[in-house]
């Protein structure tokens, strides 16, 4: 009896999904324990603006090869249709909003909304080519956890459902260091929903401190960067939605969406 428990242990510990980051390791038990998680017990990835970058291992855009064995392909497979989501789970997210002159929700609520009829879109178009992931801001979590970007399935339109579920607002607005790598890795197109102003980016080099050093607020720098990519041959687009946006706040954000070749849509 004894031998079948460790062997059904083991069995479970090997189908637990992949985590977005390096755990710190503490022996083996704790590393085991860690691994048998579901994707519901794991704690959300937090900012991490100690580390190189915000956004370690996370796909926006790569995908890996058939064979387990390769390295990652350096770039999105052409045959696949690549999409992002970019959530603002900032501190300003747990505000009110009135929806429909009628509704008194909190700004993350509302986005969630938004988010599960994007889900029902994508899976209504039944596209097998079709790849998508949900990234988040204010606190760093990612639906695929580090994996590669997922197939627009009912079935996983389900798990990312339950996963919006538990978000929560808090911490800062930083878009930049989020866009930064949603470009590098260029998936076809990135939708960003979002309640507030960028926040001051974090972590920057000396080159990107200088040059931020030079524009109005962050803001503009994001837009100015954003450029610069665009110019440089980055190909991935950027629509936004906009969360219980002032008209200032809406304003910016048609001009970064602009920017980045995409559109502005208030929800």
């Amino acid at each position: 009896m004894v031998a079948l428990s460790v062997l059904l242990l083991g069995v479970l510990v090997c189908m637990a999904p992949a985590v977005a980051q390096d755990t710190k390791p503490d022996g083996n038990d704790t590393k085991k324990e860690d691994e048998s998680k579901t994707w519901a017990e794991k704690p959300p990835i937090r900012d991490g603006h100690d580390r190189p970058t915000t956004y370690p291992k996370i796909h926006f855009g790569k995908t890996k090869k058939a064979d387990a064995g390769e390295q990652e392909k350096p770039a999105v497979q052409k045959d696949l249709k690549t999409r992002v989501y970019l959530l603002d789970v900032s501190a300003v997210m747990s505000k009110s909003i009135t929806v429909n002159d009628t509704r008194e929700t909190t700004r993350l609520e509302h986005m969630i909304s938004q988010m599960e009829s994007s889900l029902d879109y994508l899976v209504n178009r039944k596209d097998p080519r079709l790849r998508f992931n949900i990234v988040t801001f204010g606190s760093v979590q990612d639906f695929a956890r580090g994996g590669e970007l997922q197939a627009a399935t009912l079935e996983n339109s389900k798990a990312a459902k339950k996963w919006l579920k538990d978000l929560k607002a808090g911490g800062d607005s930083d878009i930049y260091n989020l866009l930064k790598e949603c470009f590098e890795q260029e998936p076809n197109s990135a939708t960003m929903l979002v309640g507030g102003m960028p926040g001051k980016p974090a972590g920057l080099g000396d080159a990107d401190e200088a040059e931020l050093k030079k524009h109005k607020n962050a803001g503009e720098f994001v837009i100015a960067k954003v450029k610069e990519w665009r110019k440089a041959g980055k190909k991935t687009t950027l629509d936004i939605t906009g969360i219980g946006l002032s008209k200032d706040e809406r304003e910016y954000f048609k001009r970064l969406a602009e920017a980045a070749g995409g559109t502005y849509l208030d929800a």
